[in-house]
C-alpha cells in the first residue's frame, strides 16, 4: 500500500507522489479504483506481476483531486525508474463519485466528505 501525499503540476501533467519511493520495474496500471469508504480514500490499483498494490488517495489529496480533476490532465505516480501513468483515473474517479453521490451504503461520513469537497450536490434544483 502507498498513500498518495501530494499532487503536483509538471509541465502538461500531474504526478502523484507518495509516502514510499516506487522502485519497481514492470509496475502496470490497471484502470480500475475502488473506495475505501472506513478508511476514507480512493484506491488506484497498480499491478506488479502477480500482486496488487494499492495507491491511495486519502481525504488529505481530495481537494488538489477536485482542483485537477475538470484539467484532464494524464495523472502519473512517481518511481525511481519513470513515471507510470494512472490510466483511465479520471474516469473511474467520475465514476465512483456519481455512484457516491447521495448512496448512503458509502456510510453517512464519508458521503458528506466527498459531496463537501467534490460538490457533488452543486447544480441540482
Amino acid at each position: 500500500m502507498i498513500i498518495v501525499k501530494t499532487i503536483q503540476e509538471e509541465k502538461s501533467n500531474l504526478i502523484a507522489k507518495g509516502d514510499v519511493t516506487l522502485p519497481f520495474q514492470g509496475l502496470e496500471p490497471e484502470g480500475r479504483m475502488l473506495v475505501d469508504s472506513d478508511g476514507a480514500a480512493f484506491v488506484y490499483l497498480l499491478a506488479h506481476g502477480e500482486e496488487f498494490i494499492h495507491l491511495r488517495f486519502e481525504e488529505s489529496t481530495w481537494q488538489e483531486l477536485h482542483t485537477y480533476r475538470t484539467s484532464a490532465k494524464p495523472l502519473f505516480v512517481q518511481t525511481v525508474l519513470k513515471p507510470v501513468e494512472l490510466t483511465a483515473f479520471w474516469d473511474e474517479l467520475d465514476f465512483l463519485l456519481d455512484n457516491i453521490k447521495g448512496n448512503q451504503n458509502y456510510g453517512k461520513e464519508f458521503v458528506e466528505k466527498a459531496d463537501e469537497i467534490f460538490e457533488l450536490n452543486s447544480g441540482e434544483d
